[in-house]
């Protein structure tokens, strides 16, 4: 049975993207000094060709992801013009939260003198589309501006020696504000998915309840990401998930793929990107693409990637822009966007 088939109503018409903002930490980390940082037995030229990774940024040892997460946000804020206190909502989107306990998001709404309500939400790599997801709802029921935020910091849970992750993962935050518009354009539909039968495939096991932190977990490396299945497999589980959504969010607006103007993958490996676009008859010149210098930054990719995007003339009045990622749980989701 085709596991892609739950389709989801579109939104109602007028939810516009009205600011966004992107925060990348630091100098940038060329893939000589990762791999002399974490021990890796691979070589740049490697890592650029099999990932498409030149550079990377690492948050200072003294932030955390909700301090990242609030200078995306400020910057978002300038960018639709509005007052912290207009804000309604705060939602964001992160693997690695300051705590377990509570809520990021509370530290990002006193870093920025916002306020409203705010919350955590927590999907892997496609948290940042389920997040967005939740505030189209929250403006359609009535709010006028909600925030979502992007922002993770993975380069701290990965192991040493993992050559497998540890070129990928690197830290950065995105903010985009949803608000309530008039007219055409907006926010369209999104198509959600999960797997919890592969949620281990890529997992991290200890710091929850199913195995609490002890010496042991931090001894054994359990804080970090493990794979444990072949890297081909999350290749092409990924390509599968996100080609899929795509398809069917697509289908379900009455639009073609080939409609796309502006395409926004998840920024986990450049050939992943690529196999998507093609498999949509997307090419690389409507494809945003900053893997390049930025890494995986796991929830921050799509809201990070799209803020560059907007500034760099991609997405125009009209553009069809379309968001997709997938991820661990397994986790993934696709959405169409109208620039007004």
């Amino acid at each position: 049975m085709n596991r892609y088939t739950r389709r989801r109503p579109p939104y109602p018409p007028g939810i516009i993207i009205s600011g966004t903002g992107g925060y990348l930490p630091g100098d940038p980390v060329d893939n000589a000094s990762v791999i002399a940082r974490r021990g890796l037995d691979t070589t740049p030229e490697w890592i650029e060709t099999h990932i498409g990774i030149r550079h990377r940024h690492f948050a200072a040892h003294e932030m955390a992801t909700s301090d990242l997460a609030a200078r995306a946000a400020l910057l978002a804020l300038e960018d639709a013009g509005l007052e912290p206190e207009q804000l309604d909502q705060i939602i964001l989107c992160t693997t690695t939260g300051d705590w377990t306990s509570p809520a990021a998001a509370n530290r990002v709404q006193t870093l920025i003198a916002a306020n409203c309500p705010a919350e955590d939400k927590q999907s892997a790599c496609a948290s940042f589309l389920f997040g967005l997801d939740h505030g189209v709802h929250l403006v359609a029921g009535g709010l006028s501006h909600v925030m979502v935020i992007g922002a993770d910091i993975k380069s701290r849970f990965i192991q040493q020696g993992d050559r497998r992750l540890g070129p990928i993962f690197a830290d950065g935050a995105g903010a985009v504000i949803l608000s309530a518009g008039a007219g055409a354009g907006g926010m369209m539909a999104t198509e959600l998915w999960s797997d919890g039968s592969r949620a281990m495939n890529l997992y991290t096991p200890a710091g929850g309840s199913a195995m609490p932190a002890s010496e042991e977990t931090v001894a054994r490396g359990l804080h970090s990401v493990q794979m444990t299945v072949d890297g081909h497999q999350i290749f092409a589980d990924a390509v599968e998930a996100m080609t899929a959504l795509c398809r069917l969010v697509c289908d379900g607006a009455g639009v073609s793929p080939a409609d796309i103007d502006c395409f926004v993958p998840h920024q986990a490996n450049l050939k992943i990107m690529t196999t998507v676009g093609r498999q949509l008859g997307i090419s690389d010149e409507r494809t945003v693409i900053t893997i390049d210098y930025t890494g995986n930054t796991t929830s921050a990719t799509l809201p990070y990637a799209l803020d560059v995007a907007r500034r760099k003339g991609m997405i125009a009045p009209g553009s069809l822009v379309l968001l997709t990622a997938a991820g661990a749980g397994y986790s993934g989701g696709a959405t169409l966007y109208r620039e007004p």
